[in-house]
């Protein structure tokens, strides 16, 4: 388990890998301009020489851009359908990342696609334990604003801009986007708001209601739900915290499974001392190479 960190100081305006933020939209629009510009001088090439060909040139120009856009397009979403996939089932972080870059790359050209590429790749830094630099994606996706009227995506980006600030201790922050995440969702998508307010409510010590917000959770989750076993950790925690521990045996089952996939959730005790704490006083004792070479010793001599 890496150890816990010292958060960074409070900042609300990250700034921003220059390459990885979206086109604007007033340059998104020139660069729709420019590409029917061989259009348009083809046109005009045909009125001007008289020369019936050359309309059959600029024609034959755009169908090739339209057509190439949709495939090009076509290719992105199902690379993207892909790995939200996996990072959605729990998929190992670094690995997503790594898929996530090269999408990243060639969707620059599509904003909304970039946007939601650099989204999930935010996501799978934090799973990483990159806070900060999944703020800094988060809040470029933000500020960009190519998915301020997308519900869908909205649901991911607002309620992890509030946890990953609770993570930090950053509590006017994590209130602040929780406030907006609950004006901007309706009602059938407010399953995404459990995770940062069960946060946000451990972290102001009302560890009774963190408790009721994760076991709602877990009783609407599917039991395929790969965040269950996040969820359960946070449970165990926060009844040791409001004085009704779980039995030993299950918070140690919980705090193993944890620690074996490490990377798969969001890694809190990195930044919560508390939790941090708590994780190692329930793991499951390592074995030493001393006692791993004795072992090996017995068993040969055996």
């Amino acid at each position: 388990m890496a150890p816990y960190r010292e958060p960074a100081p409070p900042r609300e305006e990250p700034g921003p890998e220059p390459h990885y933020v979206p086109l604007t939209r007033k340059q998104e629009r020139t660069r729709r301009w420019l590409r029917a510009v061989p259009v348009l001088l083809l046109a005009m090439a045909a009125l001007y020489f008289g020369r019936v060909w050359l309309f059959g040139a600029a024609i034959a120009w755009g169908v090739g851009v339209i057509v190439t856009d949709r495939l090009r397009a076509r290719s992105l979403n199902g690379r993207l359908k892909a790995i939200a996939g996996t990072l959605a089932r729990d998929g190992e972080p670094f690995v997503v990342s790594r898929g996530l870059e090269a999408l990243v790359a060639d969707a620059r050209p599509y904003p909304g696609f970039h946007s939601v590429a650099l989204l999930f790749l935010g996501i799978a830094r934090a799973r990483g334990g990159d806070l900060d630099g999944a703020l800094d994606l988060l809040y470029v996706v933000q500020r960009g604003g190519w998915l301020r009227q997308r519900v869908v995506w909205q649901a991911w980006l607002l309620p992890w801009l509030s946890q990953l600030h609770a993570a930090r201790a950053e509590l006017d922050l994590a209130r602040k986007w929780l406030d907006v995440a609950r004006a901007t969702l309706p009602a059938d998508r407010r399953e995404a708001l459990y995770a940062p307010e069960a946060l946000l409510a451990m972290r102001e010590g009302r560890h009774e209601e963190a408790i009721a917000l994760v076991e709602a959770y877990v009783g609407a989750a599917k039991p395929s739900d790969a965040v269950r076993g996040h969820f359960a950790f946070l449970r165990a925690y926060a009844c040791e915290c409001a004085g009704r521990p779980l039995p030993e045996d299950e918070v140690r089952a919980i705090v193993a499974a944890r620690v074996a996939t490490e990377g798969r959730a969001l890694p809190v005790e990195k930044w919560w001392p508390e939790i941090a704490a708590f994780v190692e006083k329930h793991a499951p004792p390592r074995e030493s190479a001393g006692s791993k070479s004795s072992d090996s010793h017995t068993e040969r001599s055996a």
